[in-house]
């Protein structure tokens, strides 16, 4: 599996009817093909910002897919990504994808704050100089993902979680609604995964929306409110308690 550059490892994306609508976030009918191969088949569900959402299945059930295709990374075959009421046909600003971790270069030389200055690009461009409302938000982001004392530190120089919460950060100072984790736990120790619990849950008390692949089927209960199943459709969604049944367990892994 390639490497990807902190530059590159999220989209510039573009705004699109930011005041239009709930915050709400619809799938509808999705399918999703590689060539031959079909990733996802009339997958649907809806949710909305102040929750946090489990993706749950088995290798190649979809999850990956799934968040690239609401992100506008990779294009459904069919079906379609609701965002605040309407029909989201370019990416926005308002919802950020981060990669596994395992999928950076955590080599690239830059520092904590660098990566966080990053999220605004989709506001300022490039090119730009920050004003004092990018400055407040990247500020804001750091302080939020309790990453201000890390703020000058190398990328590489951190530990697995504190990469984690950098590229939240990230996000969060893009501005973004909806955040789509591909597997944040993964290689996290106890102390960083509840670390990142409590930030999560902070984020969506605050308003954000939270769709994370996750794989521990024991600690779902205890991080979110909502679980989508997956095996290249939509095996069940709704709370935790009705969606880990071992009927729906054994749908979408095969027992």
């Amino acid at each position: 599996m390639d490497a990807v550059d902190p530059i590159h490892a999220m989209p510039h994306v573009h705004e699109t009817g930011s005041d239009a609508g709930p915050h709400a976030l619809a799938v509808r009918g999705l399918h999703v093909h590689y060539g031959q191969v079909c990733a996802l088949h009339n997958v649907s569900f809806q949710t909305c910002c102040g929750r946090t959402v489990a993706l749950v299945g088995g290798n190649g059930a979809g999850k990956s897919s799934l968040m690239k295709a609401i992100v506008g990374l990779t294009p459904s075959t069919a079906g379609s990504v609701w965002w605040r009421g309407r029909p989201l046909e370019v990416r926005t600003h308002e919802i950020a994808y981060l990669p596994q971790r395992e999928r950076i270069d955590w080599n690239f030389p830059i520092t904590v704050r660098g990566l966080v200055e990053m999220g605004r690009y989709a506001h300022v461009g490039v090119w730009h100089k920050f004003a004092a409302v990018d400055r407040a938000a990247v500020e804001r982001a750091l302080s939020t993902m309790r990453m201000v004392e890390f703020a000058n530190r190398q990328i590489n120089a951190l530990s697995g979680g504190q990469q984690q919460r950098a590229f939240i950060a990230r996000a969060l100072a893009q501005e973004a609604h909806v955040l789509l984790l591909d597997e944040p736990y993964a290689g996290l120790d106890q102390p960083s995964q509840e670390i990142l619990t409590t930030l999560l849950k902070e984020l969506a008390h605050n308003g954000s929306l939270i769709i994370a692949a996750h794989h521990d089927l024991r600690s779902i209960g205890g991080i979110f409110d909502e679980v989508l199943m997956l095996n290249r459709e939509s095996v069940a969604f709704g709370a935790p308690r009705d969606v880990m049944t071992d009927a729906n367990l054994n749908r979408a892994f095969g027992g």
